[in-house]
């Protein structure tokens, strides 16, 4: 079964636009990853500022491979400054059937 993740990216809305080329960055790059199977990154339209991936791995030890790729590092030696808040990362499990 595969892994589905969605992260929350909270940016000063100020800075939004500023973070937004290297977020795209971060999912292109990590779409071309061996166990990506969907990355996405998505700008909320109900708070500004706040961007969302929405993410599925083949498995947890892609996940975990994925978060010390170049692309990951880059993307957070940019954004990381424009924080307004923590990166929260929800790792997802079905629920009933």
């Amino acid at each position: 079964m595969s892994l589905h993740v969605v992260a929350t990216i909270p940016i000063d809305p100020a800075q939004a636009a500023a973070a937004a080329p290297a977020l795209a960055a971060l999912a292109e790059g990590s779409r071309s990853e061996e166990g990506c199977l969907s990355y996405e990154v998505f700008s909320s339209q109900a708070v500004p500022g706040v961007f969302v991936t929405i993410e599925e791995w083949r498995s947890q030890e892609d996940l975990d491979a994925h978060m010390a790729t170049p692309h990951v590092a880059s993307a957070l030696e940019i954004a990381g400054p424009l924080l307004a808040g923590d990166i929260v990362i929800h790792p997802l499990a079905p629920v009933g059937g």
